[in-house]
Protein backbone atom coordinates (compact mmCIF):
# COMPACT_ATOMS: atom_id res chain seq x y z
CA UNK A 1 0.00 0.00 0.00
CA UNK A 2 1.51 3.06 -1.32
CA UNK A 3 2.07 5.96 1.48
CA UNK A 4 -0.01 9.46 1.82
CA UNK A 5 1.39 12.29 0.98
CA UNK A 6 3.22 14.23 3.95
CA UNK A 7 3.19 17.62 2.06
CA UNK A 8 1.26 20.34 0.16
CA UNK A 9 1.07 20.16 -3.00
CA UNK A 10 0.43 23.79 -3.96
CA UNK A 11 3.12 24.88 -1.50
CA UNK A 12 5.37 22.52 -2.79
CA UNK A 13 4.34 24.13 -6.59
CA UNK A 14 4.80 27.67 -4.53
CA UNK A 15 8.26 27.33 -3.60
CA UNK A 16 9.34 25.81 -6.70
CA UNK A 17 7.96 28.57 -8.66
CA UNK A 18 9.95 31.31 -6.55
CA UNK A 19 13.08 29.06 -7.03
CA UNK A 20 12.28 29.63 -11.45
CA UNK A 21 11.48 32.77 -10.85
CA UNK A 22 14.76 33.94 -9.05
CA UNK A 23 16.96 31.80 -11.06
CA UNK A 24 15.62 31.09 -14.01
CA UNK A 25 14.41 27.58 -15.73
CA UNK A 26 17.95 26.13 -17.49
CA UNK A 27 19.73 27.55 -13.83
CA UNK A 28 17.51 26.07 -11.84
CA UNK A 29 18.86 22.44 -10.61
CA UNK A 30 16.99 19.47 -8.89
CA UNK A 31 19.38 20.23 -5.39
CA UNK A 32 17.51 23.46 -5.67
CA UNK A 33 13.94 22.80 -5.98
CA UNK A 34 14.02 19.89 -3.34
CA UNK A 35 15.55 22.48 -0.90
CA UNK A 36 13.00 24.98 -1.46
CA UNK A 37 9.79 22.40 -1.88
CA UNK A 38 11.27 20.31 1.33
CA UNK A 39 11.16 17.15 -0.49
CA UNK A 40 12.99 13.85 -0.63
CA UNK A 41 13.79 12.43 -4.42
CA UNK A 42 11.58 9.93 -4.39
CA UNK A 43 8.79 12.31 -3.42
CA UNK A 44 9.83 14.50 -6.08
CA UNK A 45 9.39 11.73 -8.57
CA UNK A 46 6.13 10.57 -7.27
CA UNK A 47 4.77 13.53 -7.39
CA UNK A 48 5.93 15.65 -10.25
CA UNK A 49 8.09 13.25 -12.19
CA UNK A 50 10.92 15.80 -13.55
CA UNK A 51 12.43 19.01 -13.36
CA UNK A 52 9.97 19.89 -16.67
CA UNK A 53 6.90 18.60 -15.43
CA UNK A 54 7.00 20.73 -12.13
CA UNK A 55 8.12 23.96 -14.58
CA UNK A 56 5.46 23.32 -16.26
CA UNK A 57 3.01 22.82 -13.38
CA UNK A 58 3.99 25.85 -11.86
CA UNK A 59 3.19 27.86 -14.84
CA UNK A 60 -0.34 26.29 -14.59
CA UNK A 61 -0.08 27.20 -10.59
CA UNK A 62 0.74 30.93 -11.68
CA UNK A 63 -2.43 31.25 -13.76
CA UNK A 64 -4.29 29.73 -11.42
CA UNK A 65 -3.24 32.33 -8.71
CA UNK A 66 -1.58 35.17 -10.01
CA UNK A 67 -2.95 35.66 -13.40
CA UNK A 68 -6.21 34.70 -12.03
CA UNK A 69 -6.17 37.36 -9.79
CA UNK A 70 -5.31 39.97 -12.22
CA UNK A 71 -8.42 38.64 -13.92
CA UNK A 72 -10.94 39.65 -11.11
CA UNK A 73 -10.00 43.41 -11.47
CA UNK A 74 -12.09 43.22 -14.29
CA UNK A 75 -15.29 42.41 -11.68
CA UNK A 76 -14.74 45.19 -9.44
CA UNK A 77 -16.94 47.85 -9.02
CA UNK A 78 -14.81 51.19 -9.63
CA UNK A 79 -14.67 53.22 -13.31
CA UNK A 80 -12.68 50.79 -15.78
CA UNK A 81 -10.46 53.31 -17.00
CA UNK A 82 -9.48 54.18 -13.35
CA UNK A 83 -8.98 49.91 -12.87
CA UNK A 84 -6.41 50.04 -15.77
CA UNK A 85 -4.28 52.72 -14.60
CA UNK A 86 -4.21 50.97 -11.10
CA UNK A 87 -3.02 47.95 -12.98
CA UNK A 88 -0.11 50.08 -14.72
CA UNK A 89 0.58 52.12 -11.16
CA UNK A 90 0.69 48.54 -9.36
CA UNK A 91 3.28 47.13 -11.82
CA UNK A 92 5.39 50.60 -11.54
CA UNK A 93 5.07 50.58 -7.21
CA UNK A 94 6.03 46.82 -7.36
CA UNK A 95 8.65 47.13 -9.80
CA UNK A 96 10.31 50.44 -7.98
CA UNK A 97 10.35 48.73 -4.72
CA UNK A 98 13.45 47.13 -3.35
CA UNK A 99 13.56 43.92 -4.62
CA UNK A 100 10.47 43.86 -6.88
CA UNK A 101 12.58 43.67 -10.30
CA UNK A 102 11.82 40.08 -10.82
CA UNK A 103 8.71 40.94 -13.61
CA UNK A 104 6.21 39.10 -14.17
CA UNK A 105 6.32 34.87 -14.38
CA UNK A 106 4.95 34.44 -17.42
CA UNK A 107 7.10 37.20 -19.39
CA UNK A 108 10.14 35.45 -17.75
CA UNK A 109 9.52 32.07 -18.85
CA UNK A 110 8.55 33.42 -22.08
CA UNK A 111 11.79 34.67 -22.75
CA UNK A 112 13.24 31.66 -21.70
CA UNK A 113 12.30 29.06 -22.92
CA UNK A 114 9.10 29.64 -24.99
CA UNK A 115 10.58 30.04 -28.48
CA UNK A 116 12.00 26.16 -27.41
CA UNK A 117 9.62 24.61 -25.49
CA UNK A 118 5.97 23.99 -27.24
CA UNK A 119 4.04 22.97 -24.03
CA UNK A 120 5.09 25.67 -21.97
CA UNK A 121 4.58 28.41 -24.85
CA UNK A 122 1.08 27.10 -24.74
CA UNK A 123 0.28 27.54 -21.31
CA UNK A 124 2.11 30.77 -21.02
CA UNK A 125 0.04 31.78 -24.23
CA UNK A 126 -2.87 30.78 -21.89
CA UNK A 127 -1.92 32.99 -18.69
CA UNK A 128 -0.84 35.93 -21.25
CA UNK A 129 -4.52 35.86 -22.65
CA UNK A 130 -6.01 35.90 -19.36
CA UNK A 131 -4.87 39.18 -19.24
CA UNK A 132 -5.64 40.17 -22.50
CA UNK A 133 -9.11 39.19 -21.54
CA UNK A 134 -9.30 41.10 -18.11
CA UNK A 135 -8.21 44.14 -20.26
CA UNK A 136 -10.99 43.80 -22.99
CA UNK A 137 -12.93 43.37 -20.47
CA UNK A 138 -12.35 46.45 -19.51
CA UNK A 139 -11.85 48.60 -22.14
CA UNK A 140 -15.44 47.56 -23.33
CA UNK A 141 -16.48 48.68 -20.12
CA UNK A 142 -14.44 51.91 -20.26
CA UNK A 143 -16.01 52.57 -23.69
CA UNK A 144 -19.51 52.50 -22.23
CA UNK A 145 -18.79 54.37 -19.17
CA UNK A 146 -17.60 56.71 -21.60
CA UNK A 147 -14.26 57.16 -20.27
CA UNK A 148 -12.20 55.30 -23.51
CA UNK A 149 -12.65 56.23 -26.61
CA UNK A 150 -15.23 54.21 -28.92
CA UNK A 151 -13.29 54.63 -32.34
CA UNK A 152 -11.04 52.25 -31.07
CA UNK A 153 -11.25 48.58 -31.34
CA UNK A 154 -11.62 47.12 -27.88
CA UNK A 155 -9.72 43.78 -28.62
CA UNK A 156 -6.83 46.27 -30.15
CA UNK A 157 -6.58 48.06 -27.31
CA UNK A 158 -6.82 44.91 -25.01
CA UNK A 159 -3.82 43.53 -27.09
CA UNK A 160 -1.92 46.80 -26.62
CA UNK A 161 -2.23 47.08 -23.34
CA UNK A 162 -1.31 43.67 -22.64
CA UNK A 163 2.00 43.67 -24.52
CA UNK A 164 2.65 47.39 -22.63
CA UNK A 165 1.81 46.14 -19.14
CA UNK A 166 4.31 43.11 -20.18
CA UNK A 167 7.10 45.50 -21.78
CA UNK A 168 7.03 47.74 -18.38
CA UNK A 169 7.39 44.88 -16.48
CA UNK A 170 10.57 43.75 -18.70
CA UNK A 171 12.42 47.46 -18.90
CA UNK A 172 11.47 47.93 -15.35
CA UNK A 173 13.99 44.64 -14.43
CA UNK A 174 16.57 46.44 -15.95
CA UNK A 175 15.80 50.12 -15.47
CA UNK A 176 13.47 50.28 -11.99
CA UNK A 177 13.26 54.02 -11.90
CA UNK A 178 9.56 55.41 -10.70
CA UNK A 179 9.92 58.24 -13.26
CA UNK A 180 11.09 56.27 -16.40
CA UNK A 181 8.52 53.80 -15.71
CA UNK A 182 5.64 56.33 -15.07
CA UNK A 183 6.16 58.15 -17.89
CA UNK A 184 6.11 54.82 -20.17
CA UNK A 185 2.42 54.46 -18.17
CA UNK A 186 1.43 57.64 -18.85
CA UNK A 187 1.95 57.32 -22.69
CA UNK A 188 0.53 54.34 -22.96
CA UNK A 189 -2.59 55.03 -21.22
CA UNK A 190 -2.53 57.94 -23.68
CA UNK A 191 -3.96 55.79 -26.01
CA UNK A 192 -7.16 54.98 -24.34
CA UNK A 193 -8.85 58.39 -25.17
Amino acid sequence: MARPREFDTTEALSQAMQVFWTKGYEATSLCDLLDAMGLSKSSFYDTFGCKHEVFLATIEHYKKTMTAQFSGVAGLDSPARKLIESMFDRAVNRMAEAGGQRGCYLNNCAVEVALHDPKAAKLIDGGISLMEDAFFSLVLRGQSEGDIATDKDARALARFLTSSLNGLLVIGKANPDRETLTDICKTTLSVLG
